[in-house]
């Protein structure tokens, strides 16, 4: 077990969920609701990512298997996904993959799930970063192990959420845009890497 990988892939799964993106738009959603009934709302959407992200960490292998889609190819792939969310990110805007102006304006009553889980928080990027670790570490321990992380990833998108007005009060906009624009480009450093793995693990490079 390689715990820096381990470390590696909790933070890249938490910048590439980054609960920060999802404040404005639980305040925004939350309009008149209690208090009581948004910290409800943060607690569990929360526990919807997490169960994403277990769910995509333990059948997403297989799931590829059946397809007979390559891992190196889902690689790339994934690399690129997750650079196309970074440069959003690194303009502090949301990206189109996540939502779109679609899913925004049908808001449905439970808000938990959709939007604020899917595909606000565990888009794309996320699935791609899940079903390629999980590929790569696919013994029992290391998917416990990665399945611990996307619990973690949850658990502190539900605390974030849960505080999502005292921390749009405390950082501001600015203060968000700027921490949003950083794990933008940690963010994009790290899709380099994934998609010149999968190029590796083709034979291109």
């Amino acid at each position: 077990m390689d715990v820096t990988y381990f470390i590696n892939y909790f933070v890249t799964m938490l910048v590439v969920c980054n609960p920060l993106i999802a404040v404005p738009v639980l305040l925004n959603l939350t309009q008149g609701s209690t208090k009581e009934q948004r910290h409800s709302i943060a607690l569990w959407s929360g526990i919807s990512l997490a169960v994403i992200l277990v769910l995509a960490t333990l059948i997403g292998g297989p799931i590829l298997d059946f397809l007979g889609v390559r891992v190196g190819a889902f690689q790339f792939a994934g690399g690129i996904i997750v650079f196309l969310i970074a440069l959003s990110m690194l303009n502090a805007e949301v990206s189109p993959m996540r939502q779109n102006p679609n899913e925004s304006n049908d808001m449905r009553p439970n808000i938990t799930v959709v939007p604020l889980a899917i595909p606000l928080m565990a888009g794309p990027g996320a699935f791609s970063a899940a079903i390629i670790a999980s590929h790569a570490h696919s013994s029992v321990f290391d998917l416990l192990i990665l399945s611990l992380c996307g619990i973690g990833v949850g658990a502190t998108a539900a605390i974030v959420l849960y505080f999502a007005a005292p921390i749009e009060t405390k950082l501001g906009s600015s203060g968000i845009n700027i921490l949003t624009r950083v794990g933008g480009l940690i963010l994009a450093s790290l899709a380099v890497e994934i998609s010149f793995r999968g190029l590796a693990s083709l034979g291109v490079l």
